[in-house]
């Protein structure tokens, strides 16, 4: 009898701990991610992911799943919980999945009215293009502010190729529609647009004068791989206005010096994406307070690509010796 009520009470015992094992697996803190594929977004979603599991106790899954328009139908559905580093400008989903307004420091940069099934906050990452020069020339001309200020410099940036001219190393290959020579005659900047045909040639160009500290104006994107090696400053374009009428097709008929192409490249303030019902709590908080940035990620860019580091070990680095990432915690 002693015997039974000893077994039956280890028996209930046992039982009790199984179902408070099970109870707190069921309640854990589970999502999934996708992997990005591309190194820089797999960066900013690794950022993410770190901050997610080792400071809010979250388990994240990592799927592997192309960006485009299944993505976003996948997280629609909840098959996926987030993603990370979508750009605007790439997107097509967002404009029918995302309804609200994309904010960026307080500022609405974009707005949308599809019908909520994904839920979107700016990543920090901003996309964009200028024409940058190296910070030491900036250092050593102190009247250089802007673009506005190029032709006062302009023998320091010629060459022999355009004699009195300044020389900018181009958006490198004609298809991408870049228009530097059209921008370049429009501001009135007398420089000379040079195409190299490749990006490699354009950067190798870039590279060889800063590593000889010579003065040179190139045309770049952000964020990128060059920027975590070289410290260079953009020019400030004019900011980007759309002109309805230009087109290559009617000959260059443009809208001025007020709108493209004379102005600069639109900005595309990336985002993470996510499940509305899935991704709440303190990971929306996260989410919505995240603020990852384009000098960060090109180090980071360097860091794999050239020093070989998996993604991983190169934003454990990065978050080891950074605190930026704690103004981000709910």
């Amino acid at each position: 009898m002693k015997k039974s009520f000893f077994a039956n009470a280890f028996m209930a015992l046992i039982m009790s701990s199984f179902l408070v094992l099970s109870a707190g697996t069921a309640n854990a803190k589970r999502l999934t991610a996708a992997v990005a594929d591309w190194t820089g977004g797999e960066i900013t979603c690794q950022v993410a992911v770190s901050i997610l599991e080792q400071e809010l106790g979250y388990k994240v899954e990592r799927i592997v799943f192309p960006s485009g328009t299944g993505l976003w139908e996948a997280i629609a559905a909840g098959d996926i919980d987030f993603a990370c580093e979508s750009w605007p400008s790439y997107a097509e989903a967002d404009d029918v999945m995302i309804d609200g307004n994309l904010v960026y420091e307080g500022e609405v940069v974009k707005s949308y009215s599809g019908d909520g099934s994904v839920d979107a906050y700016t990543s920090g990452i901003i996309g964009m293009s200028d024409y940058y020069v190296p910070k030491y020339f900036v250092d050593a001309n102190p009247g250089f502010k802007d673009w506005s200020d190029l032709n006062k410099f302009k023998a320091q940036f010629a060459d022999a190729e355009t004699g009195s001219k300044g020389r900018l190393i181009a958006c490198p290959v004609a298809g991408w529609n870049c228009h530097d020579q059209k921008r370049l005659d429009l501001l009135g900047i007398d420089f000379e647009a040079v195409e190299l045909g490749t990006e490699t040639a354009a950067l190798a160009e870039a590279q060889a004068a800063y590593d000889r500290k010579e003065p040179f104006l190139l045309y770049l994107w952000e964020p990128h791989f060059f920027f975590g090696k070289n410290e260079m400053v953009n020019v400030n374009l004019p900011a980007h206005k759309d002109c309805e009428s230009f087109s290559e097709a009617n000959n260059w008929q443009d809208c001025g010096t007020a709108a493209w192409p004379a102005t600069g490249w639109a900005k595309d303030y990336t985002m993470n994406y996510m499940n509305p019902e899935s991704v709440t709590g303190d990971a929306l908080a996260f989410f919505k307070k995240m603020k990852f940035s384009n000098t960060d990620q090109a180090k980071m860019l360097v860091r794999v690509g050239d020093d070989g580091l998996s993604v991983e070990d190169a934003v454990q680095e990065w978050k080891d010796g950074s605190s930026d990432w704690k103004n981000w915690l709910p």
